[in-house]
């Protein structure tokens, strides 16, 4: 077991936080989704509604992030592994910014115009490897209780999904150097791509942080 239960209660108190954090990315993942299910017609009704969901969800994350970071900086030095603690928590909340961006740059498209239908599935297929390893990280806390072994088992199957992720990437770069649409709507959904490509690297990297902090202690 690579946390006792009856540890520092700071440390317990930070980790428990840190769960509630990754439960809400990953509620933002779903909502991305969500949003760019709803791009793909024309109407702009639920893809508005979802925006504000997510909007909602990233202010409930900024706050957990937040709550966390003040445990940590009250317990000061006497708290071992402050430093992992806080690289873990600030690469957990920039999945969910990642995301946010995302949207932002979809809702900058005209609200008439209707993105290919390979595009808008290698995106979803993109987005929702982001939920995969979204709810691996989940699982990845959990295995704090359970064992080191399955700590690195979850961190290496998140590193896995990130390199499929890639494909679905690269599948939209070329998606994007073909399709011919007006000034300006390419790089927008660029913008939009590359931010939810990087949603994907940060959960390897708080994956990577997580192990390390297990491996540590």
């Amino acid at each position: 077991m690579v946390f006792q239960k009856n540890g520092n209660n700071v440390e317990k108190k930070v980790l428990d936080i840190i769960l509630d954090h990754t439960r809400v990315v990953l509620n933002g993942t779903e909502m991305l989704a969500k949003i760019v299910d709803s791009w793909k017609t024309t109407g702009r009704d639920k893809f508005n509604k979802y925006i504000k969901d997510l909007d909602a969800l990233e202010s409930k994350a900024n706050s957990l992030k937040n709550s966390a970071m003040k445990e940590i900086t009250d317990a000061g030095p006497a708290l071992l592994f402050r430093q992992e603690l806080m690289q873990i928590i600030r690469s957990i909340d920039q999945i969910i910014d990642l995301g946010q961006g995302a949207a932002f740059f979809l809702q900058q498209l005209d609200n008439d115009w209707v993105p290919p239908t390979n595009l808008v599935k290698n995106l979803l297929a993109l987005i929702e490897k982001t939920r995969i390893v979204s709810k691996s990280l989940t699982d990845l806390q959990r295995a704090l209780y359970q064992s080191l072994d399955k700590v690195i088992e979850i961190s290496e199957s998140i590193e896995i999904m990130e390199n499929k992720a890639d494909a679905n990437y690269r599948a939209l770069i070329i998606e994007l150097a073909n399709m011919e649409a007006q000034k300006g709507v390419n790089l927008f959904i660029r913008e939009a791509v590359d931010r939810i490509e990087d949603m994907v690297d940060s959960a390897r990297d708080v994956a990577s942080y997580i192990r390390i902090y297990a491996m540590s202690r």
